[in-house]
């Protein structure tokens, strides 16, 4: 007769060696032993028909003399070098080390796959534009893993990484653990959760990507490949929730096509500045403000291109409600060195007109605008000089006119040298010294110019930001800017477009900004009391004229635009084809309901 202890133990026996075995090494490949130039043994086509670009190349990190490189090929299917497992994986923990090249666009691409799979299944990670993502199945989109990771300059100078990801059958989250540029010893604790591409379907393969998706000069290496599997492995945690869509939009359902939202009414257009053959042939960012009998324009002007290293800060003046404009004066004159000025906010302070402009392209390096900060000029006492008053903001570009809160302290919305959102505070009644605050922002906002507009209610601080996916995204604080929310896709659409956000001095918070491109600019009204917007008028709409002088970035548009109000009327400047600056007038007693 067996004893019970018997049992216990021949129980407790199968247990450790179920348990030893739930998470056995399935795969592990250094390809020391492989052949140069050729494809690993025992790896396929993921379609047949298909030849990846992956090979066995000389060099690896540490002690490895050989490591695979992936490079594109001119197929355009779903193209990879493909590794089945022995046996299909409920759960894995896959590790890798891996470089990659400074290509534009994709220079790495991994991803698992489902028995007889066609597609990746939950494991989809890139190397895009120098970001490691994953492709989260919920939104479709790429979501960042990290911004950590750098690219090599040359194949024979490899900057090495490792990276760690678990991934379920039956999660929607995968954790990644990723090392430090140059490294790779993993921390302990993951790096990221993100959302699987797909999920319910077993995990059979791996695979290194080629084709067309990979870029044109792109590149990557691949070393010291270890899976593992069983459920004894941790399982991922959950990624967050998709966030709610703000309700930024209130009124009715919006047209789905421009020519059908009403003109403004009364709406008056005309030029304050037009680029000439033997003048600055580039015109971007304009600003506005009325200050003792005379309105003040100004904007960013450069030679040739937008941003380039010549960019200065100029500007009219008209005495006469906008009829007719002075001769050009030059506000910030540029350098020369690859330090320039650029266009920023116009206001008026204790009596005085001050503008604050970007100022960028030397320090500390950025993914945007190097060095970015920002310098102030005051209107000397004699009403024609301006004087500089030195850098008063750090890694912030403004872009409204600053508002007071309740606190005392002014705000303006912004970006950093990144091209990621901010706002700036002044330090009380001091507008020599602001802080810069960042919003933060999910992966999928994409930031490329987080252009940030800010208007108050009490202490509560709405941002509208320029981001991605057609529509205008929104961050919120109730501390006077101090924290925010993450930001988040709103129903209002816009473009990657510059917005422009204020309250009319009869209470309606307005936006302007560009309609589904910059073929139509817009302004979006909303009822006293209310932070959303229920009525929308064009302002302008249709092709503007085409630049007549070539440089980057220039086109057929209505952009960037600027509000001011005064004695009843809006006063809204723009850039037209980034060559001119447009001016519309807009009275107030149109936009109200």
């Amino acid at each position: 007769m067996i004893m019970r202890s018997q049992v216990l133990a021949c129980s407790m026996l199968l247990t450790a060696v179920l348990s030893a075995n739930a998470a056995d090494e399935i795969l592990s490949l250094d390809f020391d032993a492989e052949s140069v130039g050729e494809s690993p043994a025992d790896w396929r086509a993921f379609n047949d028909g298909t030849v990846a670009n992956v090979s066995v190349a000389s060099g690896g990190p540490g002690t490895s003399t050989r490591c695979l490189i992936g490079r594109r090929s001119e197929f355009t299917s779903l193209v990879a070098l493909s590794k089945p497992f022995a046996a299909v994986q409920q759960r894995i923990e896959i590790e890798f080390s891996f470089a990659f090249s400074s290509a534009r666009g994709r220079s790495l691409h991994v991803w698992s796959h489902e028995p007889g799979g066609t597609d990746a299944s939950q494991l989809n990670l890139c190397v895009q534009s120098g970001v490691l993502q994953q492709f989260d199945g919920r939104t479709r989109t790429w979501e960042i893993v990290s911004r950590d990771v750098m690219p090599s300059q040359s194949i024979a100078d490899p900057v090495w990484h490792r990276v760690r990801a678990v991934v379920d059958a039956n999660r929607n989250g995968i954790e990644f653990w990723l090392s430090k540029a140059g490294r790779t010893d993993l921390p302990e604790r993951p790096t990221a959760v993100a959302a699987a591409y797909r999920t319910s379907l077993p995990l059979a393969g791996f695979n290194l990507v080629s084709g067309r998706r990979i870029a044109a000069d792109g590149w990557y290496l691949i070393d010291d490949l270890v899976v593992r599997g069983g459920t004894d492995l941790p399982a991922p945690r959950e990624p967050d929730s998709v966030p709610d869509v703000f309700k930024l939009w209130t009124g009715p359902d919006i047209p789905r096509y421009a020519n059908t939202i009403p003109f403004v009414d009364g709406v008056q257009h005309s030029t304050i500045h037009r680029a000439r053959a033997d003048g600055y042939k580039f015109l971007h960012g304009a600003a506005i403000v009325y200050y003792k009998d005379t309105f003040f324009a100004n904007w960013a002007n450069s030679p040739t291109n937008e941003n380039g290293p010549e960019e200065t800060l100029q500007g009219r003046r008209s005495v006469d409600q906008c009829r007719t404009w002075s001769d050009l004066e030059v506000i910030g004159s540029g350098f020369r060195t690859q330090e320039r000025h650029s266009h920023g906010v116009l206001f008026e302070h204790n009596d005085d007109l001050w503008v604050i402009c970007a100022r960028f392209g030397a320090g500390t390096p950025g993914r945007r605008f190097s060095g970015l900060m920002a310098e102030a000029f005051v209107l000397h006492e004699d009403g024609i000089r301006w004087m500089s008053r030195g850098i008063v903001m750090h890694d912030c570009w403004p872009y409204d006119e600053p508002v007071r809160m309740k606190n005392g302290s002014l705000i303006t919305g912004g970006q950093d040298k990144d091209g990621f959102p901010v706002v700036a505070i002044s330090q009380g009644n001091s507008v020599t010294n602001w802080d810069t605050v960042s919003i933060p922002f999910p992966s999928r906002l994409a930031p490329s110019f987080a252009e940030t507009s800010v208007e108050i209610d009490d202490r509560n601080v709405l941002a509208v930001i320029r981001g991605g996916r057609g529509v205008a995204w929104v961050s919120t604080s109730s501390d006077f800017g101090r924290t925010w929310t993450q930001a988040v896709e709103s129903n209002l659409p816009m473009p990657r477009s510059k917005p422009y956000l204020g309250r009319l001095s009869s209470g309606e918070l307005y936006l302007l900004s560009n309609f589904v491109n910059r073929d139509t600019l817009v302004i979006s009204v909303g009822v006293p009391g209310t932070a959303t917007f229920s009525r929308m008028f064009r302002i302008r709409h249709g092709k503007s004229e085409p630049p007549r002088f070539s440089g980057h970035a220039k086109g057929k548009q209505w952009s960037y635009p600027y509000g001011y109000e005064h004695d009843g009327n809006l006063y809204v400047v723009y850039s037209i084809g980034k060559e001119d600056c447009g001016l519309s007038i807009l009275p107030v007693s149109s936009l109200r309901e």
